[in-house]
């Protein structure tokens, strides 16, 4: 309930802001702007409301954007706002307008200590992470990787890494780069050199770091080789049991690719390690392709169109791995439970522990200890994956079976806030399992 409240609030200031007489007397409006942060990551994160084309989130932006330009710090973080919405949509040339705007005014030294006492994350370090994603939209992987270096050596070293929801959303989309691009070991030590000691144990960060560095450990281009099974047992518990709140996955896929499309992965690397008709293998495909169902839905609307996009590309093909995995299973005899060949002769002793009188007759009673047979299941009446087994047989050969106009004019003040509604769906998650907090000094962007 914590996120619905939140944007509840941030909307009520957003209204009371543009109904105070005083306020249009304002020459410094700033106090609005960590707001306008709080209200886009919400955008995102499903908890307000808007289209599939994500309209609403362009115009806050752009309101942002023209509000912001009496300060360069917070005109920087409003421009690469609005580079960030423009690459997500597949305009990559007005993206890249808006982010050689921001780097021309961004200085690192001066504006980034501002930018993280005002928004928590410097999100312009961030910008420039998801940048290369869309040279990938260009169709030119080359520059994607030479600013995935560029972020490497020149953001990266002087990076607060206490912020480890900032480092993540940087770590995210150098990633989806480098992974799908022939990059995998690099993208292996990457991971390894900057994510900062302690990582796994954040409230929101801390549910990917083990997956993640299991996935670039057994991915596809891994060049060591069969991944090394001795703990294999519970790694298949982990990833059958491997999830991320939606707040953090809504964030996340607008960075590049889908925390379900990680998890699918993980279930079918894991599962074509082992024998088909295996009990862990059969749980790891079905959970999989759930999880892969998942990402479909949330880069996708309804109406079947592409929403994100780069996520989408990213998970291409694990869908149909998966079911070439549970075409091959399904092709295994499976033994039922009941015993073939069950003793059903009669003996003095009737059904049910009824016993026989010489004369034939049955008592009317059973026998004493019959009813001591009988107990109250306590756990595991879910369908959960923390119920299944992770019994299975390895593989003797590990190797693989198978918009916008783009307007920015200014926005009407007294009926913007009325266009922000709270989502009608409830959601349940606690706000120690995201990567959003209500508070501002853990707010991301």
């Amino acid at each position: 309930q914590a996120f619905p409240l939140s944007a509840g609030l941030n909307i009520d200031a957003m209204r009371i802001f543009e109904n105070c007489p005083a306020s249009k007397k304002m020459k410094d409006i700033s106090i609005m702007f960590p707001i306008y942060n709080r209200v886009s990551i919400q955008l995102k994160g499903g908890v307000i409301n808007q289209d599939d084309s994500c309209n609403l989130e362009r115009d806050l932006y752009s309101r942002f954007y023209h509000e912001s330009q009496v300060q360069s710090f917070h005109l920087v973080r409003s421009l690469g706002a609005l580079a960030e919405w423009y690459g997500r949509i597949g305009q990559a040339d007005k993206a890249f307008k808006y982010f050689n705007t921001m780097t021309s005014i961004y200085m690192p030294e001066e504006h980034a200590p501002l930018i993280c006492e005002h928004y928590s994350v410097n999100r312009c370090a961030v910008t420039y992470a998801v940048s290369a994603l869309w040279y990938l939209q260009k169709g030119q992987p080359m520059q994607a990787l030479q600013r995935c270096d560029q972020v490497i050596k020149e953001i990266l070293p002087s990076y607060d890494t206490k912020d480890f929801v900032g480092l993540y959303h940087i770590f995210w989309p150098i990633i989806r780069v480098l992974k799908w691009n022939g990059e995998v070991e690099k993208a292996r030590e990457f991971y390894a050199k900057w994510a900062p000691d302690g990582i796994e144990n954040h409230f929101a960060i801390g549910v990917i770091h083990k997956p993640m560095c299991l996935l670039l450990k057994i991915c596809d281009g891994n060049p060591d080789g069969d991944y090394e099974t001795e703990d294999m047992a519970s790694d298949i518990d982990m990833i059958l049991e491997f999830d991320a709140p939606d707040m953090t996955d809504l964030n996340l896929i607008t960075d590049g690719w889908s925390v379900k499309s990680m998890a699918a992965e993980l279930c079918l690397h894991l599962a074509r390690r082992l024998e088909a008709g295996s009990i862990a293998r059969r749980n790891l495909i079905d959970r999989g392709i759930q999880m892969s169902t998942m990402a479909n839905e949330r880069n996708t609307t309804a109406e079947g169109l592409i929403k994100h996009i780069l996520a989408h590309e990213a998970h291409k093909g694990i869908d149909d791995r998966l079911l070439a995995l549970r075409k091959e299973d399904n092709a295994v005899d499976v033994d039922v439970v009941y015993e073939k060949d069950e003793d059903t002769n009669a003996s003095h002793n009737g059904p049910l522990g009824l016993t026989m009188q010489s004369n034939g007759v049955k008592n009317n009673y059973v026998s004493f200890d019959f009813a001591s047979k009988f107990t109250v299941r306590t756990s595991g009446m879910s369908n959960s994956s923390a119920s299944r087994s992770t019994t299975g047989v390895l593989k003797k050969n590990s190797k693989d079976s198978h918009h916008s106009n783009g307007s920015t004019g200014s926005t009407s003040k007294q009926l913007f806030s009325s266009r922000i509604s709270r989502n009608s769906q409830s959601k349940r998650q606690s706000d120690c399992d995201s990567i959003a907090e209500v508070g501002p000094e853990t707010e991301v962007a």
